[in-house]
């Protein structure tokens, strides 16, 4: 079964990349143009880099040439690093071909980051060096942290702006938090090591170590409970080149005899990364991790309170609006009672009915209403500040297993009817769809038990029989309808006054 841990510390030089070869090739640019414009031997330069290196506490002390004995005494009072420019350069142009990650590196950083990974490089390299090589090799997008030692002191006379080509910008780290180890630890210090594990909010538990050195990364690990691997694919110490770095080293002589004797049967690592580093996924299982340093989890549980109030308060308004809906409902009920009672009746349409069902057709209105702000409106929002909660709560429910309230809430909430569950969204369908059954029923039962009153009936009948105005009575006499009798004892004037004497 495969171990799960959710950090990732590594060691950059020769597990990342192959930072012999990166110093061998650029030192040795160097140290071949040196020779041949100076025509000084590299039996005489070679301890002069050893003693310089020494003194500054790293190999790649970036003023070696310009302090070297010989060559300040071959041109006394001259600026070196004009004069041996092309050396210089030759530096530059080498560490430039040689700078690159190793075959799989970038792809499994990416992919441990995506995991929710927390990913620290842990280098002896000194803050500038490993600096450099964090940006150049993008490892600043990949990288959450960087611990190195903190930089030598430059030269007598220099400033940090003085031998600056570029915008102070230009030489920090955007992403990745660069931190500086105690100035004269090296590793195999267990103690830095778990000082790491500390500042990043981890445990010891849950960290995994990756180094190619067993004596300065696997003995380091072991004594710290840590889960160390070996990187044996960066292993450098048998490459002729690391011949060289140990004469111009500013390791002690007993560190470096001890290397040469320490084989891979004197150190018992854990586990073993033969040939890539992407071997590290095949061997764990990574997890997202969880800051538990002090600082951090107040913060999280600060937001969980908030989260836990924030879900209080649109619970508190469902509630609220649920109570507003079944007050409106039991005076929809005493309204619809009063109309039965009063015999009081309306025209819809034309269709006289029982004018309880027009309160209740409100009341259907309203219903719908306050569902849709229940149920989709708030209740969306709370089920939010819930699925929040519980996320919450799995992220630092290892560092305190009491927390985990939303979670319990929302496993006791479900009802079981006949072997379903029946969780809150579907007990706020329940409960107002068993309103509106209520309302819809009331309705028919008020239209269809309500007979026109004898006042609805007469003024219908009234209606009916009344004629229209401008249509004439079947019983009203029309005027050219007269009888002949009435038109023969009307009497006919002449325009002249005179009775006209009727006709034989």
């Amino acid at each position: 079964m495969k171990q799960y841990f959710s950090v990732v510390i590594t060691d950059l030089d020769n597990t990342l990349f192959d930072w012999v070869d990166i110093w061998y090739r650029s030192f040795r640019a160097m140290l071949d143009s040196v020779v041949k414009q100076s025509g000084i031997s590299e039996e005489l330069l070679i301890p002069e880099f050893k003693a310089i290196h020494e003194r500054n506490g790293t190999a790649e002390y970036a003023f070696s040439m310009e302090e070297l004995p010989s060559l300040k005494a071959k041109h006394p009072g001259e600026d070196l690093a004009i004069l041996y420019e092309p050396a210089i350069m030759a530096f530059r142009e080498a560490r430039t071909a040689a700078l690159k990650l190793y075959p799989t590196v970038q792809e499994t950083l990416e992919t441990l980051k995506d995991k929710g990974c927390l990913v620290v490089g842990y280098t002896e390299s000194m803050a500038f060096y490993s600096n450099y090589r964090a940006r150049k090799l993008a490892l600043d997008r990949v990288l959450d942290y960087l611990y190195s030692p903190p930089d030598h002191n430059l030269p007598a006379g220099l400033t940090t702006n003085e031998i600056r080509r570029y915008a102070p910008e230009r030489y920090s780290l955007r992403r990745t938090k660069h931190k500086h180890t105690p100035k004269g630890e090296i590793k195999p210090n267990p103690r830095v090591l778990l000082a790491i594990i500390k500042d990043i909010g981890g445990t010891p538990e849950e960290t995994v170590y990756v180094g190619d050195n067993l004596i300065k990364d696997v003995l380091m690990a072991q004594p710290a409970s840590v889960a160390d691997v070996w990187a044996k694919y960066g292993d450098a110490k048998d490459r002729p080149q690391y011949e060289l770095l140990r004469r111009v080293t500013h390791w002690r002589a007993s560190d470096v005899e001890r290397e040469k004797v320490v084989k891979p049967a004197d150190v018992k690592p854990s586990y073993i990364l033969e040939n890539s580093f992407s071997e590290i996924l095949e061997r764990f299982e990574f997890v997202p991790f969880i800051d538990k340093s002090p600082d951090r989890l107040s913060m999280a549980l600060d937001i969980w309170k908030k989260t836990i109030d924030v879900q209080q308060h649109f619970n508190d308004l469902e509630l609220r609006i649920r109570n507003y809906a079944v007050t409106v409902l039991a005076a929809l009920f005493g309204v619809t009672a009063f109309a039965f009672k009063e015999h009081l009746e309306l025209s819809l349409i034309g269709i006289y009915t029982s004018a309880a069902v027009g309160v209740l057709l409100a009341g259907v209105i309203g219903w719908s209403a306050f569902y849709f702000m229940d149920r989709l409106w708030y209740h969306r929002l709370l089920q939010g500040a819930v699925d929040h909660g519980v996320s919450i709560e799995k992220r630092i429910q290892k560092v305190l297993p009491e927390i985990p309230l939303t979670d319990s809430i929302g496993r006791a909430s479900p009802l079981s009817l006949f072997g379903l569950k029946i969780h809150s969204k579907h007990k706020i369908d329940i409960f107002y769809g068993l309103g509106l059954c209520l309302l819809l029923s009331m309705i028919l039962f008020a239209h269809f038990s309500t007979r026109p009153s004898q006042k609805v009936t007469e003024a219908s009948r009234s209606k009916v029989s009344q004629p229209d105005k401008g249509q004439v009575s079947e019983t009203q006499p029309r005027r050219d309808e007269m009888s002949a009798g009435e038109k023969t004892a009307t009497p006919s004037a002449s325009r002249t006054g005179r009775i006209a004497p009727s006709r034989q």
